[in-house]
């Protein structure tokens, strides 16, 4: 473009003078068309210089919707980036909504289920309901019993009572085996003289046992009193043939156990007083037992340790039997002004109490009477210890006899007028 102009002004300049007229020069016919030529390529080239430009300003356009259409071409990227996951969680939904479908289609069927099993619910309330109609009209066709709720409750409570008797039977039982093995190697300090009063009447074959029983106590300082209450047998002779010097033979009045027993009580010389049975075996450690309990405890005037009954069944009129059971049962006034504790075998008290006398109007249960009238004042001290072994299959026992039951209305009364 320069170029081109400075061509025309050289034109010009020979155009001219110095003083800058024209200067008529002969130009030749060439030059015109040279400037026409020239002339005309200036007009191209400011065509071309005005194409040029609008073809910069179409380049910047281009420029411009490139750089918008990188833009748009990101975007779109991104949206396509993010496009993806939406097909995964379509995927995922997809299944789930299959899964669903076909969990819907299984509670269906458990729905299904469900009602019929109401179905069946309701028909068996009809047959239930029926059958406690038919209940109820039996029930109202019974006759009520008042007594009836306490029955059943008396049941309860014996069933009750029984558990704790056997429960406190065992721990007794426990005691009893410690205190034993712990008696048979103890060593006493001092040695009371204990008197045993032993009645019998027509009994000369059963006696020596009992006499035996005595003659084996480990328990060397006693006296025992027998008192033979009229025997028509060899009963007698019998005790005469014992030959120890501890043993007395007297007779008694022939007017029963209690009064034969009051005749022992006059005659016996010991500081303690215990009894026997002539049906019965007395324990060897019993009489240890005693001379512990009296001469270590000085305060105690009345004792009684536990005895064993060979048939406990028998003894309660049952006619079964069983096997032999240990009888030690705790001191309680109350229970025993309704029934007796213990066995006369089992029974010991200092001589000289005032209330030591059996009652002879009784023909039974004098033990019972005895201990009753002994603990009025004060409590006795109840041993673990087994005292002698009770039999049940001895013929002609007084344990039930005729009078039995006037004998026991008796005690109750007296004791029970005296203590109210």
């Amino acid at each position: 473009m320069g170029r081109i102009r400075q061509i025309t002004a050289i034109l010009g300049t020979l155009a001219t003078d110095g003083s800058g007229g024209r200067r008529r020069l002969a130009q030749p016919s060439g030059v015109d068309e040279l400037r026409a030529v020239v002339e005309a390529q200036a007009t191209e080239l400011d065509r071309l210089r005005a194409a040029l430009a609008a073809a910069e300003e179409t380049a910047d356009e281009l420029r411009r919707s490139h750089d918008g259409l990188s833009a748009a071409v990101t975007a779109l990227t991104a949206k396509v980036e993010g496009v993806e996951p939406l097909h995964v969680a379509r995927e995922h939904m997809t299944r789930w909504l299959e899964d669903h479908g076909r969990a819907i289609e299984d509670h269906g069927r458990a729905l299904e289920d469900h009602v019929r099993w109401l179905e069946n619910h309701d028909r068996w309330l009809d047959d239930h309901n029926q059958a406690v109609a038919g209940l109820d009209a039996r029930v109202l066709a019974v006759e009520p019993r008042p007594d009836a709720l306490s029955d059943w409750l008396s049941g309860h409570d014996v069933a009750l009572e029984g558990l704790h008797v056997r429960t406190a039977e065992l721990e007794n039982a426990q005691a009893v085996s410690a205190f034993t093995q712990w008696l048979g190697q103890a060593d006493l300090v001092a040695a009371p003289l204990i008197s045993i009063i032993l009645p019998t009447r027509n009994r000369a074959t059963l006696v020596p046992r009992a006499v035996e029983s005595v003659l084996a106590q480990s328990y060397p300082n006693w006296e025992l009193v027998i008192v033979d209450d009229a025997s028509s047998d060899n009963t007698a002779e019998v005790l005469a043939s014992f030959g120890d010097p501890r043993i007395r033979a007297v007779t008694g009045p022939g007017r029963g156990v209690c009064a034969a027993r009051n005749v022992g009580l006059a005659v016996a010389t010991g500081e303690v007083v215990t009894y026997a049975d002539d049906d019965n075996v007395m324990h060897p450690l019993w009489l240890k037992a005693l001379a512990w309990a009296f001469d270590g405890h000085p305060a105690v005037e009345v004792a009684y340790g536990g005895f064993l009954i060979d048939d406990i069944d028998r003894v309660d009129r049952r006619g079964q039997g069983s096997m032999p059971r240990l009888m030690l049962r705790d001191y309680d006034r109350a229970t025993l002004l309704r029934e007796n504790l213990t066995d006369i075998g089992a029974l010991a008290h200092r001589a000289g109490m005032p209330a030591a006398r059996f009652d002879e109007s009784l023909r039974e249960m004098g033990d019972w009477d005895l201990l009753c009238a002994l603990t009025t004042d004060t409590d006795p001290l109840v041993i673990p210890v087994v005292a002698c072994y009770y039999s049940t299959s001895v013929p002609d026992r007084l344990s039930h006899g005729p009078t039995h039951d006037a004998d026991r209305a008796a005690i109750r009364r007296k004791y029970a007028e005296g203590e109210l």
